[in-house]
């Protein structure tokens, strides 16, 4: 999807649950007399009309216990060793069962956990794409959304029965690019597309029953890659990433209006090396956007770095320390947020590097040297960030949250399968 000349190619999260209150209405209903004060009173011996059957009691929703560290969500692929044949896949691994298994650093033997591993994960084979972005559903925990980015892959899994429910394909003409969101009433369905050939950004708006397209807004902006619903659902940060180096429209993050697709407020980044790539904003509304390489740079030794913008500053692109940025290399790909130290951490796989910036002051705190880290999440207790690395050999690493170092007894285990992010998420398995 190269294009050198954009003129000469243009023929491309928190839901809010609602409850109800009924309980004392009925029981006002039922203490109150049906019969007016007047009436006659009815024959002892008067026939009596039959009862009305009543329906029988709705049995309670079997909620599950609420997990500890969380299960470990991430799309990926596997090679046969012998064909040389990839499958796409994805999976499941309880963190808080392995963090219990191997909770005695004596057992913490690699073997072991290499076993431990193999038997515990959950895997799903017949995906059929790289599966980029995880979207729980807000009221149904079991059901989530994968999409592939920059492809036609998209589906609803079922975390439960461990197996793909739905598939969903792009609009006509378009294709995924790996991330989306639901309303908060959880009845639609939001995608970031691109137009195959012109590169444009849609937000296309599914019915979250059945998949069917109800409508479309702009992104403001080329190959519009993550997003984030904020302002309770009426408004979405979406990264675009920009179009090709040469004549492509600038990276930015657009600030739209859901209802109507109006745009807000729209960020452009002035280095024309650097795309928009991910992004988050945590609840006080501070910003870090994480970028890659623009298309037509070198994908491992092109800069990628970070963006953050604490609420009322201006946005900047972190340059020092200089040592640390300067290994920044390709995509940064995946972060972090650790509410409690107010820490963004994110990942950089051709640097081999794991950083750590404090938001308020959009400064350098720390840094893990690993290879090639993709996925960075954090464990529901916030204790520890969980790191998966080696894409050739996925491992999982548990890295204490207070001190952001590995250790000597840290939990290690290899992965079925290592893809772009690490989904920390409540529900067992």
């Amino acid at each position: 999807m190269t294009r050198k000349n954009r003129n000469a190619d243009l023929s491309r999260r928190r839901f809010m649950a609602a409850t109800a209150m009924a309980g004392g209405l009925t029981v006002a209903a039922c203490a109150r007399s049906n019969t007016p004060n007047n009436a006659p009173a009815e024959p002892a011996n008067a026939a009596q009309p039959e009862p009305k059957p009543q329906p029988e009691p709705k049995p309670e929703p079997v909620r599950q216990p609420r997990m500890k560290q969380g299960t470990l969500l991430t799309g990926g692929s596997q090679v046969n060793t012998q064909t040389g044949e990839k499958r796409w896949v994805f999976s499941q691994v309880n963190l808080d069962k392995a963090l219990d298994e191997f909770a005695d650093a004596a057992r913490r033997d690699q073997a072991l956990m290499a076993a431990w591993s193999r038997d515990n994960a959950r895997l799903i084979t017949d995906i059929g794409f790289l599966a980029h972005g995880v979207i729980p559903h807000p009221h149904k925990p079991e059901r989530i959304l994968v999409f592939e980015k920059k492809g036609n892959g998209g589906c609803e899994i079922d975390l439960k029965e461990n197996k793909l429910v739905t598939r969903i394909a792009p609009s006509k003409g378009c294709e995924f690019y790996g991330h989306g969101g639901y309303s908060v009433d959880a009845t639609k369905v939001f995608a970031t597309e691109y137009d195959a050939k012109t590169y444009d950004g849609r937000m296309v708006v599914r019915d979250a029953t059945d998949y069917r397209i109800i409508g479309e807004f702009p992104t403001h902006g080329e190959w519009p890659h993550d997003c984030q619903f904020i302002d309770g659902g009426k408004v979405v940060a979406v990264t675009n990433g920009g179009g090709h180096l040469e004549g492509g429209a600038k990276p930015n993050v657009a600030y739209v209006n859901v209802a109507d697709g109006k745009l807000l407020e729209k960020i452009e980044f002035e280095n024309a090396n650097i795309n928009a790539g991910h992004l988050f904003i945590n609840p006080q509304g501070d910003l870090a956007v994480l970028h890659a390489m623009r298309e037509g740079l070198d994908t491992r030794e092109a800069l990628g770095g970070l963006s953050l913008r604490p609420k009322g500053r201006t946005i900047a692109q972190m340059k020092d320390p200089a040592e640390v940025t300067g290994a920044m290399k390709g995509e940064t790909l995946s972060v972090a947020w650790h509410e409690k130290d107010g820490l963004v951490g994110v990942t950089n796989p051709f640097g081999n590097l794991i950083s750590f910036w404090k938001m308020a002051e959009a400064s350098f705190v720390s840094r893990i040297r690993l290879k090639q880290p993709r996925g960075i999440g954090l464990t529901l207790d916030g204790k520890y960030y969980a790191i998966t690395f080696d894409k050739d050999n996925p491992n999982l690493l548990l890295v204490p949250a207070d001190t952001r170092m590995p250790e000597k007894a840290s939990v290690q285990f290899p992965l079925a399968c290592d893809g772009s992010h690490a989904y920390v998420y409540d529900w067992p398995v």
